[in-house]
């Protein structure tokens, strides 16, 4: 494979690496949005799953 051909992929896996990036700062805003002591650890865990869950898992 000759590097012309590589650079598209590059440049894909670079934008797809950016995107789960700005995802994952997006989960961690929402996360440190939560406050601990409002919730117990079961409520807590469901809240983070379920964000999770939206932030990641909408792509598909």
């Amino acid at each position: 494979m000759e590097i012309s051909q590589l650079d598209p992929k590059i440049k894909d896996s670079q934008n797809e690496l950016i995107r789960h990036q700005e995802k994952a700062q997006k989960f961690k805003e929402y996360v440190q949005g939560l406050f601990i002591d409002v919730y117990t650890q079961d409520e807590f865990q469901r809240r983070v799953d379920a964000i999770y869950n939206e932030t990641f898992k909408r792509d598909g």
